[in-house]
């Protein structure tokens, strides 16, 4: 499946914001990745160039009688800024285990939203040890990737991503250490022993250590979207019933050329059809251009919901039985900073009549045609 395909079936079981969680997620690990090559590349320099100044120290004693060993400051270019060796090493190792930390927190919150929908944890509360104490109380998901993820916490790579960073943020600095010997002609980058709340960690290769903590990671997420493509292959999520895609537009024109530029409608407004005795006390909107039936341009673009008022309008009848809030004071905008999300409205069904009729008939009005069907009337 691709990542097209995969954002279609998350919007398809109306969890279309949680891609962007996965989606953060694996922008993460490569940005890790790139930083674990760059590492990479200066481990074998420093064992390159130490294993060949140490071999012109034998060789100069074995053809003049005498070799020495001079101390030397090893620097590296960082786009124009030179920083030593050392502090290279440092600096990409503390960047690649940040983000390794930093992938769990965005890891939770797709777990978190993909499979909760609208039971999900709120976003400030969604941290990994939250998301693991709620999902088992829902039965429907189980499988290995689910206790794996229920055990995350007890594995050897979180406990020392996790214990790595926290004792950066709030102790010391563990410092990568390089060595080389001058008689085995043999060198190393490791991590140093540290401990974090009783856990030793013992001192390691930095790079065979820092690839099977990426590797980790990689991993999990894979099988994170392995089990949600299998699940929804033949199941909806059970926690998805008030969210809804793109409200229709009812415009009406007072003659045809009004009509043609689709400006200066006598009345207008939003709506979504419903049945007057099963009107939800909610409803959560988003706006989806899904054009993935198309032969050419396959394509979606998912938006927040723009629209403060939408009218409730009765199946097979223009009456307008109550409108629609949104239960917050945002505004807002097309591409705007604000994080995708199903915008929640709260159904108004008595004493909604002047705010309908002003809705109708003044402000300002836009029609967005990839987003909304229109009933359109030309008086």
């Amino acid at each position: 499946m691709t990542d097209l395909e995969f954002l279609k079936l998350l919007k398809d079981k109306k969890l279309a914001d949680s891609y962007q969680f996965y989606d953060s997620c694996r922008y993460k690990l490569v940005s890790a990745e790139i930083s674990y090559n760059a590492l990479s590349n200066l481990v074998t320099r420093y064992l390159e160039t130490e294993s060949t100044v140490v071999k012109k120290v034998y060789e100069d004693a074995f053809k003049k009688g005498k070799g020495t060993f001079k101390a030397r400051r090893d620097v590296v270019d960082f786009f124009g800024i030179e920083i030593d060796l050392t502090t290279a090493l440092d600096k990409l190792a503390m960047e690649i285990m940040g983000l390794l930390h930093n992938f769990f927190d965005t890891f939770a919150q797709w777990i978190n939203s993909s499979l909760l929908g609208e039971k999900a944890l709120a976003i400030k509360k969604a941290s990994l040890v939250n998301v693991i104490k709620k999902l088992p109380n829902f039965a429907e998901y189980s499988g290995q990737f689910i206790s794996d993820f229920l055990n995350l916490l007890n594995t050897d790579e979180y406990l020392y991503i996790s214990d790595f960073n926290n004792t950066l943020k709030h102790r010391y600095q563990i410092y990568v250490q390089n060595e080389f010997d001058l008689f085995s002609i043999q060198g190393e980058v490791i991590i140093p022993c540290f401990s974090k709340d009783g856990r030793v960690h013992i001192k390691k290769e930095v790079l065979t250590t820092i690839l099977s903590d990426l590797n980790f990671c990689k991993n999990i997420l894979d099988a994170s979207r392995t089990y949600i493509e299998n699940y929804y292959a033949s199941y909806d999520c059970n926690y998805t019933k008030h969210r809804m895609y793109n409200p229709k537009t009812y415009m009406a024109f007072k003659n045809e050329e009004d009509y043609k530029r689709l400006k200066n409608p006598i009345n207008h407004y939003y709506y979504i059809e419903v049945e007057p005795e099963s009107i939800l006390p909610e409803y959560q909107i988003m706006l989806a251009s899904d054009r993935m039936e198309s032969n050419e341009d396959k394509n979606i673009k998912l938006y927040n919901s723009v629209y403060q008022i939408i009218m409730l309008k009765k199946k097979n009848d223009d009456s307008i039985v109550g409108i629609l809030k949104p239960d917050d004071t945002e505004t807002f905008t097309f591409k705007d900073e604000h994080n995708l999300i199903y915008r929640k409205y709260i159904s108004i069904v008595s004493d909604y009549e002047i705010e309908m009729f002003k809705t109708i008939c003044e402000g300002t009005f836009d029609y967005y045609p990839y987003l909304s069907d229109a009933n359109i009337i030309i008086m």
